[in-house]
């Protein structure tokens, strides 16, 4: 289990934790105050429930509303809001942007909003987009002291009282999620904060946002700048030039820019090194350097081999099945990995998926080769 599917638990057990004890220590304990208007001591069932869904759909909405609102400060386009998956977003059609709804699926926890840097010469801050949610929670908040302060237990809007309590608490969990500083298993502003405290990191981040809200619009997609400074960010940006150089046939390139962030081990977290090792291998097999990269593949640490063999990444399956397929011939074992591969396709949230299915076909083609040569 990586390190971040690990937080990732830790994280919805206390999430789950907050509404256990908030249920036991105020919704329980003040019970009769909420039933008390109810026709039947049995609603207070359907209370909770009824209250509990407003407050994932409020506090959903929240999030998302605040990331268009801090993203509009920060200079960006809007280029779609999804709530649970009802996504308005922009596409073209006959050469003009439209606006349009349907069902999208969301990189993170309920909703995603995405967004892309206008074509003027105004600096985009993405502070605001990633902090402006924490306003409206922190709003919800105080919202709550209020209620408190006005509604008495007898009065006749207790449940009220208490339907808030629960909505805030949808909110506090939400917030723990949205704000822990730690990588999760979907894009959380907590981590994206941390990144951004280094201002290298935030022209990276409107470098990749820029590639990928052309590949949202389905437009070309400008080259990316490539970064001298070398963070585990900007290695990630680096690393997306790839594509376009690997169907160039520029491998020089590809070396130069891989070698650039390998040299630079001392800056990265061993996970970035080993992901862009691992790049290097792939590399090395679409240049037909097979020793060499028998020689590379042999020199990973047990920590970036197990990255390369058990990590169900796009790049780890794809590298790997063609490593196996074109290195060691075990075409059964390449054709197994290559399914995994196509499953992890289907699951894979990031917009650069389809450049890199377009990539593992040529892989595909190649071992195809190899098979026919060897019969």
């Amino acid at each position: 289990m990586k390190k971040q599917e690990i937080i990732s638990t830790v994280v919805y057990l206390l999430m789950i934790l907050v509404v256990v004890l908030v249920g036991y220590f105020v919704i329980s304990q003040n019970s009769a105050a909420i039933v008390e208007h109810f026709s039947n001591d049995s609603m207070i069932y359907l209370f909770v429930i009824v209250s509990l869904l407003l407050g994932v759909i409020l506090n959903v909405v929240l999030v998302e509303v605040g990331h268009v609102i801090g993203a509009k400060i920060g200079g960006y386009e809007i280029l779609s809001f999804n709530v649970f998956g009802l996504c308005f977003y922009k596409t073209y059609v006959e050469g003009k942007v439209k606006t349009k709804f349907g069902f999208k699926n969301f990189d993170g926890l309920a909703g995603e909003t995405r967004i892309m840097p206008k074509n003027d010469n105004k600096k985009h801050s993405p502070t605001f987009y990633v902090t402006f949610p924490l306003l409206l929670i922190l709003i919800e908040f105080i919202g709550l002291v209020i209620v408190f302060t006005l509604i008495s237990d007898d009065s006749s809007l207790a449940f009220v009282k208490y339907g808030y309590v629960l909505i805030a608490t949808l909110g506090g969990c939400f917030f723990i999620y949205d704000y822990i500083p730690f990588k999760l298993d979907t894009s959380n502003d907590g981590y994206r904060y941390t990144l951004l405290t280094k201002k290298i990191n935030i022209e990276a981040f409107n470098e990749k946002m820029s590639f990928e809200g052309h590949l949202f619009l389905n437009t070309k997609a400008d080259y990316i700048k490539e970064f001298d400074e070398i963070t585990d960010y900007t290695a990630e940006v680096n690393e997306l030039n790839l594509y376009r150089l690997i169907e160039e046939k520029d491998f020089n390139k590809a070396n130069e820019l891989l070698d650039k962030i390998i040299n630079s081990e001392k800056k990265l977290t061993s996970y970035t090194l080993a992901k862009t090792k691992i790049w290097k291998l792939f590399i090395l097999l679409k240049e037909d350097k097979i020793e060499d990269a028998k020689e590379f593949e042999s020199k990973l640490s047990e920590s970036e081999s197990n990255i390369l063999k058990k990590e169900k990444s796009l790049e780890s399956l794809r590298t790997y099945s063609y490593f196996i397929g074109k290195v060691e011939k075990a075409y059964k074992f390449a054709d197994e990995l290559s399914i995994k591969y196509l499953k992890e396709y289907k699951n894979e949230l990031s917009l650069v998926k389809e450049l890199d299915k377009k990539l593992f076909e040529t892989c595909i083609q190649d071992i195809e080769s190899l098979k026919t040569t060897s019969n």
